[in-house]
């Protein structure tokens, strides 16, 4: 039997905004199903399953003490991108089965992809599925009536041989840096591996991925994610010899072409894209510059990847939590999709040094002057520096720029006119007014001359 295994997709469409890593390309990921389905059917696949990050949820929206009648819309969205999951999978015309991971709605996935049956019979397979949570500290755990499932199937006197899912990892030991593998993972392994009768074990969660491993009679797979580059799934043939399973052989099927580098606008946020030079608030005091909308569609229709890099100091200093931010993010891109356009990725920069509140909120990215963010999001996205271009309003803009090697704009909104004043007679980089006449040059190649 020849099974397709899919895995942490972080699906957005009717989600505005990006998932939390930009490496992450969740707007792209609708695509990304579409090609694995029909690539899968095409291979000849007799089934599909998923392991979980089917769509990415933002994490705010499961905080305590939310107003629910103001997330109506969100959760709306939600619910329309697992809609679309639903029907994509319904239209590839294979069985398929999809479990939850820690970025889904657990309520929403059961609601509209299905809850069960946890135990199904496609083929000469019999397929269980886990439905596992994380616990303290993000450590996944399988517990209550998932354990009870675990202990049923290794006990399950039928013929067929099993295939066991579950978002979070068995085997190997994959914690650095976040706990991916189960509390239990060495006994999950050591049980399933001695029971005879699971075949195959197959998890995602750990996005790079870790080669299939054979430990008694159980082969192990942690596919790598769709979502990240180079948008991977993997094909399983399970050779049955009536009820003896002769082998299991796997290939790896990665999803991206070799593209050229594409060239980008870079682009500051505050002060450049929406109205406050300094954020520390909520979503709700987001609002575009007039200039924003239409000089982003310019670029766009130029070929420019856009990709915003911002110092958000705010969080680090204690104003905003990690999750405001996401949101505050996610409401950006919804008001420039209501424009008509969307930025390629965002990349933000919670440091604030010797002056951060605790040392939990200050990790990541070196934030401008430093280039750290311009090129981690060229080797992530594939960007030509050479031929890029960033946008902004204060001297750690333009040394950024600088020191990454792509060409700066200043403008005047935000900081922008005090750090011309600052420069007097010797303007360090040519000067708009704002996004949209900087949009212009750039797109006429009068900056290239500059």
């Amino acid at each position: 039997m020849r099974i397709a295994h899919i895995t942490d997709i972080h699906l957005r469409s009717h989600i505005p905004g990006h998932p939390a890593l930009p490496v992450r390309r969740g707007r792209t990921a609708p695509e990304l199903l579409a090609a694995a389905l029909d690539d899968a059917r095409r291979r000849g696949a007799e089934a599909i399953v998923i392991t979980g990050d089917v769509v990415d949820v933002p994490g705010y929206l499961f905080g305590p003490e939310r107003d629910a009648a103001r997330d109506t819309l969100a959760w709306q969205r939600v619910r329309a991108d697992y809609r679309l999951v639903r029907r994509m999978l319904d239209g590839c015309g294979l069985a398929w089965i999809a479990v939850p991971g820690n970025p889904d709605s657990y309520r929403v996935h059961a609601e509209e992809l299905g809850s069960g049956p946890f135990v199904r019979d496609v083929g000469e397979l019999r397929f269980v599925s886990f439905w596992d949570r994380e616990s303290t500290g993000n450590v996944p755990r399988r517990t209550l009536t998932e354990r009870e499932r675990f202990d049923s199937s290794l006990l399950d006197p039928g013929p067929r041989p099993q295939v066991h899912l579950q978002h979070f990892v068995i085997t190997p030991r994959l914690d650095e840096g976040y706990p991916h593998t189960y509390a239990e993972g060495e006994e999950l392994q050591r049980r399933t591996s001695d029971s005879g009768r699971v075949v195959l074990s197959l998890s995602g969660h750990y996005h790079p991925g870790s080669e299939p491993t054979t430990i008694g009679s159980t082969t192990f797979s942690v596919t790598p994610a769709l979502v990240e580059h180079p948008h991977s799934y993997r094909m399983f043939d399970i050779a049955l010899d009536g009820e003896r399973v002769e082998s299991v052989r796997h290939t790896q099927i990665d999803l991206a072409d070799d593209v050229p580098a594409r060239k980008a606008v870079f682009l500051d946020r505050d002060g450049c894209i929406n109205t406050l030079p300094t954020y520390r608030q909520g979503p709700d005091a987001m609002h575009l510059l007039p200039a924003a909308a239409p000089a982003l569609r310019l670029l766009r229709d130029h070929g420019y990847a856009l990709v915003v890099v911002t110092n958000q100091s705010c969080v680090g200093l204690g104003y905003a939590e990690p999750a405001t931010l996401d949101e505050v993010h996610d409401r950006m891109s919804e008001l420039l999709a209501d424009e008509g356009v969307a930025v390629d990725a965002i990349y933000s920069s919670p440091l604030a040094g010797e002056h951060a509140v605790s040392d939990r909120y200050d990790t990541g990215d070196e934030p401008k002057p430093s280039p750290a963010m311009i090129k981690r999001a060229a080797a992530e996205l594939n960007l030509d520096l050479s031929r890029s271009y960033l946008i902004g309003d204060r001297p750690a803009d333009i040394a950024a720029a600088r020191a990454a090697g792509v060409r700066p704009i200043l403008v005047r909104t935000g900081d922008g006119r005090a750090t011309e004043r600052a420069w007097g007679d010797t303007p360090l980089c040519p000067v708009t007014d704002d996004l949209a006449t900087a949009a212009v040059e750039v797109v006429g190649g009068r900056m290239e001359r500059a």
